[in-house]
């Protein structure tokens, strides 16, 4: 990888450059700097690959700027971790010492110690400490990604905790990372149904503008690399908006330019645009699409085919011309559509309209990696979310 290309498509890794996403990170630059906001406990939703993990650490870095003690863990052994943040271990022993006298004269010293041992059920209190006594902090944040995998256990400890502290009044925020159905399936525990009123922050694909001045943006920090307009245009129409995409498109396009760089600078056109798509689409599919698609079941899949073929050239799809590609009644498959809708694989686009969320589905289950298609910019892909 050469040095200079700024462009980081590692799976679930930080980026070097981080875009897009302002909304996202205008809201929770709003619940850290107001005490009074009623969102300091929320979630960020949303498929493989769209910057769940990113913008994650990039609220969290937002805090640290602002004065706030971060506590970043994953999924395995949350609690442990956050214990062991706030307290510097699972243990700690305290040493007592005392030295009798008799008549004013030192006899001698005796010890003693205690150890206290932190469980999850110590979590609640440690943070209500650790709040209570903060000196060079303005407040606690803690983030969890793969919120989903979190045991029940430890996912009722942490959001029972956070609770309390809350209901305290002390400043301590909470955000938890994961698929889509992770804020359901948390607030249904018995310890976390307060999070049932916490903020969901869904993230997908980027829109047109964002997605545009994404691409521009890092190719100002590589003035070696010289994208055309067009270029950068054909790039945002092969990735769609989805993070992962356009950093496995922008990567293999400077790579491919720096092969034939002259007098110190790589041209990037549509022509190399195009060649690299095939690639980018490749490891797209592999490590987005597949994960996603190939567990669904055959009626759901079935229904994703169908919307493929009768999709238009504006990206929507009538619910209606899926039934009949299917041969069923609309009321037969229209909980395909609901559960497609839940999984937000698709999102309803006016009255008996859908279309995808997911870029090149239609790749996935027919196409030719070698042929990429390049759809009308006229589909409104902005609207995707």
């Amino acid at each position: 990888m050469a040095s200079s290309n700024l462009f980081t498509p590692a799976f679930g890794g930080l980026p070097q450059v981080f875009f897009g996403r302002k909304g996202e990170l205008g809201f929770a630059q709003a619940a850290l700097d107001n005490e009074n906001s009623p969102h300091k406990a929320f979630f960020i939703t949303g498929n493989r690959g769209c910057g769940k993990t990113t913008l994650l650490e990039k609220i969290s870095q937002l805090a640290v700027e602002r004065g706030w003690k971060a506590i970043d863990v994953h999924s395995a052994h949350a609690t442990q971790a956050i214990i062991e943040a706030l307290a510097g271990g699972t243990a700690k022993t305290i040493e007592k010492s005392a030295k009798p006298s008799m008549l004013g004269v030192s006899v001698g010293g005796v010890s003693s110690s205690s150890t206290t041992e932190y469980s999850g059920a110590s979590l609640g209190r440690l943070l209500v400490e650790r709040c209570t006594s903060l000196s060079i902090h303005k407040g606690v944040i803690i983030t969890v990604d793969e919120i989903q995998k979190v045991p029940e256990g430890d996912a009722e400890n942490l959001c029972s905790s956070v609770q309390l502290a809350l209901r305290k009044g002390l400043p301590v925020m909470l955000v938890l990372a994961g698929l889509p159905g992770s804020k359901e399936k948390v607030a249904s525990y018995p310890g976390c149904t307060f999070m049932q009123r916490a903020f969901d922050m869904r993230i997908g694909c980027m829109q047109v503008d964002e997605t545009i001045e994404a691409f521009e943006s890092v190719f100002r920090r590589m003035p070696q690399y010289r994208a055309s307009g067009d270029a950068i245009w054909e790039m945002g129409l092969f990735s769609q908006g989805h993070p992962y995409l356009m950093q496995l498109v922008g990567y293999y396009a400077a790579e491919r330019a720096s092969e034939f760089a002259v007098g110190g600078f790589s041209e990037i056109g549509v022509d190399l645009v195009r060649s690299v798509e095939p690639i980018a689409l490749e490891a797209y599919r592999e490590n987005v699409l597949a994960p996603i698609l190939s567990p669904l079941s055959a009626s759901l899949a079935g229904y994703l085919r169908a919307m493929c073929e009768v999709e238009d050239a504006h990206g929507r799809v009538g619910s209606g011309a899926v039934a009949q590609w299917l041969g069923k009644r609309h009321a037969q498959v229209s909980s395909y559509r609901q559960r497609l809708i839940d999984r937000r694989l698709i999102e309803p686009d006016g009255q008996g309209y859908a279309r995808f969320l997911l870029p090149h589905v239609k790749d996935y289950y027919f196409g030719d990696v070698s042929k990429v298609e390049r759809k009308d910019p006229n589909q409104q892909w902005n609207r995707r979310r």
